[in-house]
């Protein structure tokens, strides 16, 4: 058996093409979970549309790893996977990631590319964040596990699903989770990432994620501690942006796009480094209440 765990916090226009895409998949999953934080009116209309998809409330706080808790801890199914409100997967997804699990592996992932390619600004925001998980154009390059493109063995899932309801993101459990179980990537397992963003919108989602990161990543840190990282964040644009064009040289794809788009993605990077900073001098406050 296999769940499909979606976290529901975007425009509905925008999940209904990927929830399509999943019920008409060569492999049928067996649950599709949904976890929201919309209005009940919303909500209505999408059990309208999708009857057979289970639809699970939660209150308008809620913030995005705690809905994909929720929606892990809901399943039954010996595989989940986990992807965004705002991605399409490919017809074969469900099928490439069970097989993966129960080939063995405690986790697989598979790349993210972008599907509103007509503006520079979508492909701006597109690599500011996914540089790392776009398909290689290469043999034997290895991506990392995009949080909308993965699938879980149940006591894995289980394990992840413990990390969420403590309000971090999913990659503060794969430390502990690569000592211990095998990771698969399959370039094949494909997830389109169907979300346009505007200026504004995206430079406040992205000094919030990277503020919320920040909380997260220290904690309950000294106070010495928390002040190094505000230092060091003066470095961050500089170092994120080398590191996205490193990604891509590579993957050997994508070059000329982040090039063109460069003086944006550098602007993105500069937010969220202040994002960064802000969340280390003084946390996160409730930063992970806006991601979407």
């Amino acid at each position: 058996m296999c769940a499909v765990v979606i976290a529901w916090v975007n425009p509905y226009p925008l999940l209904k093409p990927g929830l399509r895409a999943i019920l008409a998949n060569r492999r049928q999953p067996d649950e599709i979970i949904v976890v929201t934080r919309h209005c009940l009116e919303m909500q209505r209309q999408f059990r309208d549309d999708f009857p057979q998809v289970t639809l699970l409330s939660q209150s308008p706080e809620s913030t995005i790893p705690a809905l994909r808790a929720i929606g892990i801890r809901a399943s039954s199914s010996a595989v989940v996977l986990v992807t965004e409100d705002h991605c399409t997967p490919a017809g074969d997804w469900v099928e490439r990631a069970t097989r993966a699990i129960l080939a063995g592996s405690g986790v697989v992932s598979g790349p993210v590319e972008n599907a509103c390619t007509s503006r520079w600004r979508d492909w701006a925001a597109f690599l500011t964040e996914y540089s790392g998980v776009v398909r290689p154009a290469v043999r034997g390059v290895v991506n990392g596990v995009p949080g909308n493109n993965v699938a879980y063995r149940r006591d894995v899932a289980d394990e992840v699903a413990r990390t969420l309801a403590d309000g971090l993101w999913e990659s503060f459990a794969l430390p502990s989770l690569e000592k211990r179980v095998r990771f698969t990537f399959d370039p094949d397992m494909l997830v389109n990432h169907a979300r346009p963003f505007d200026f504004n919108y995206f430079g406040v989602q992205r000094y919030h994620f990277c503020r919320a990161f920040a909380g997260m990543r220290l904690g309950s840190q000294s106070g010495a501690k928390r002040w190094l990282y505000v230092c060091g964040s003066v470095v961050l644009p500089v170092f994120l942006f080398w590191r996205a064009l490193r990604n891509l040289l590579e993957r050997r794809r994508l070059i000329a796009r982040f090039l063109i788009c460069s003086p944006l993605i550098l602007f993105y990077f500069v937010v969220g480094a202040l994002g960064e900073m802000a969340g280390y001098a003084f946390g996160s406050t409730d930063s992970l209440r806006y991601v979407e």
